[in-house]
C-alpha cells in the first residue's frame, strides 16, 4: 500500500510538472478579473456630471450691452432657457437663484430686468461654485473682479485654482470670447465678453455641443474666438485590421480602457518571425525586426504636444494567479528592458512596439505561460501655442492690459497636477499580452 501511495504521489508531481511546461493552453486568463481587479490606470476615473445645467449671468454692463448689441448673445439667448434648469444672477456679492422651467422661457423675461450695472461683482465666488459643483454650467461675464475697498483684480490670476479643480476632474471648459465697447468716465474702452461652457466631453450631449452649434457661423467669420481648456482629450485608437505582428497567430479583445492580446505562438516563433533572430541570437540575413504590437495611433489633444513616450512593461503572471486564488499578491516583475518603442514611428503619432533580446533573461518560466502588462507612459510634453491676446483687454482702471484670464489659463496648463506627465495622467494606454512560457 505504501508503494501505491508513493507511485500516486510521483504521478501527481509529474502531471503538475507537465502542466507547468506545456505552454499557454494551461494558463488561461479571465478578462473580467483583469478588468475589475488588475487594471488600475493612473488616469482620472470619469464619474460624469449630472444632467442639469446652471446658467450664471453677470448683472452688469457686460450683459446689458450683449442683449442690445451682440450677434453672439442674440444667437445663444433663445436656447439659454431650453438647456438651463437653474438661473443664478450674480448681483454684486449676492447671487440670486431662480428655478427655470424649459417650457415658459423665463430667461427672456429676466434678461429684460437687467437694466443697470451692479458694482463689486464677486465673479470669483460664482466660478468657485461652478467648479465645486457636479453639473454643467454656462457663465456670461466680463471677468472684472472688483471688491469694495480693494484694487481691481485684473492683473491677478484669480481663476487659476477653480479652473484647475474643474479640469483635474477630467472636465473641459469651452471659452468663447467677444470684443465689445464699454463707456467709462466719458471714454470708450475695448473690452472682452466671455461665454464659458463648463462640461464633460464624455456626456452623450454636452452643453457645449448644443450652444456652439448656435454660434458656429460667428466663430467661422471671426466675430468671436473659441478656446478649449482641457487635459482629458489625449487619446489612443487602433487603426488597421491587426495590432499584432502578421506572422503570429493571435486574438485581440477590446476591453474598457485596454486591449487583451493572446498570442498562441511559442517564444521561439516570436524570436524568429518578429525579432528576426536565429537560435544563436543573431539577426537573420537581410531581415529587419518587426513590431510585436502595431497600428496604435495617438492624438496630442487641444492644449498639449506629446514629445516622448516610453514603455513600462511588467510581468504580472504571479499577481494575476494570486488574485484569481484570493491570496496575497507578490510583486510584479519589471521587464521594461525587453521592450522598446520605434521612436521614428512615434514622431508620426504611431506606437510600434519592438522586442529586445533582453526579454529572454527577464521572463519567468514557472507558470506555464506569461501575462504581461504594457503601459504607454507620457514622459515629455510641451504646450500648444495659443494666442494669449484673445483673453486680454484694456483695463478701465489703469493703463495696463487686463491679464487675469490669460494668466489663469497659462497657470492651469502648466500646473504639475494638470500636465499629462503628472502621476494621474501619464499612462495613456494599456495592453495586456498572454504568451506561452519561455
Amino acid at each position: 500500500m505504501k508503494k501505491l501511495y508513493f507511485f500516486v504521489a510521483i504521478g501527481i508531481v509529474l502531471v503538475a510538472i507537465s502542466f507547468a511546461g506545456c505552454g499557454s493552453d494551461y494558463f488561461e486568463v479571465d478578462t473580467q478579473i483583469l478588468q475589475q481587479k488588475i487594471y488600475d490606470p493612473t488616469v482620472i476615473k470619469y464619474e460624469g456630471l449630472q444632467s442639469s445645467t446652471v446658467l450664471y449671468l453677470d448683472h452688469s454692463t457686460c450683459v446689458i450691452d450683449a442683449r442690445q448689441n451682440s450677434r453672439v448673445f442674440n444667437a445663444l439667448s433663445p436656447q439659454l432657457g431650453q438647456y438651463s434648469d437653474t438661473l443664478r444672477l450674480i448681483r454684486g456679492e449676492a447671487v440670486k437663484t431662480i428655478a427655470l422651467n424649459r417650457s415658459d422661457n423665463k430667461v427672456f423675461e429676466i434678461l429684460q430686468t437687467i437694466q443697470c450695472d451692479i458694482p463689486y461683482t464677486n465673479i470669483l465666488k460664482a466660478v468657485e461654485q461652478i467648479c465645486n459643483d457636479n453639473q454643467q454650467a454656462i457663465l456670461i461675464t466680463d471677468f472684472e473682479l472688483i471688491r469694495q475697498n480693494e484694487p481691481v483684480h485684473d492683473q491677478d490670476p484669480y481663476l487659476s485654482e477653480p479652473f484647475k479643480n474643474w479640469i483635474k476632474k477630467g472636465n473641459s471648459i469651452y471659452i468663447v470670447v467677444e470684443t465689445y465697447q464699454e463707456r467709462y468716465n466719458g471714454n470708450n474702452y475695448s473690452k472682452k465678453r466671455f461665454y464659458l461652457f463648463f462640461t464633460d466631453d464624455n456626456l452623450d450631449a454636452p452643453i457645449s455641443d448644443n450652444m456652439l452649434n448656435q454660434i458656429d457661423p460667428m466663430i467661422k467669420d471671426g466675430s468671436c474666438k473659441l478656446f478649449k481648456l482641457t487635459n482629458s482629450d489625449i487619446s489612443v485608437k487602433r487603426e488597421g485590421n491587426n495590432m499584432v505582428a502578421d506572422d503570429l497567430t493571435s486574438t485581440v479583445e477590446d476591453k474598457n480602457g485596454f486591449e487583451f492580446v493572446s498570442i498562441d505562438d511559442s517564444w521561439d516563433d516570436i524570436r524568429e518571425y518578429v525579432m528576426k533572430l536565429d537560435k544563436y541570437g543573431e539577426l537573420l540575413a537581410e531581415e529587419e525586426p518587426v513590431p510585436l504590437i502595431k497600428n496604435l495611433v495617438f492624438n496630442d489633444g487641444e492644449n498639449y504636444i506629446i514629445n516622448d513616450i516610453e514603455i513600462v512593461a511588467t510581468d504580472i503572471t504571479a499577481r494575476y494567479l494570486a488574485v484569481e486564488d484570493s491570496i496575497i499578491s507578490p510583486n510584479d516583475i519589471d521587464i521594461s528592458e525587453g521592450f522598446k518603442l520605434d521612436k521614428n514611428a512615434l514622431k508620426e503619432h504611431k506606437f510600434n512596439m519592438l522586442l529586445t533580446d533582453k526579454i529572454f533573461k527577464l521572463l519567468p518560466d514557472e507558470f506555464g505561460g506569461n501575462l504581461i502588462r504594457l503601459d504607454f507612459v507620457i514622459t515629455q510634453v510641451s504646450l500648444q501655442n495659443f494666442d494669449e491676446g484673445i483673453f486680454k483687454w484694456q483695463s478701465l482702471y489703469n493703463g495696463d492690459s487686463a491679464i487675469c484670464v490669460s494668466l489663469s489659463i497659462d497657470n492651469v496648463l502648466r500646473d504639475i497636477e494638470i500636465v499629462p506627465t503628472s502621476r494621474d495622467r501619464k499612462i495613456i494606454h494599456t495592453v495586456f499580452i498572454k504568451t506561452e512560457s519561455f
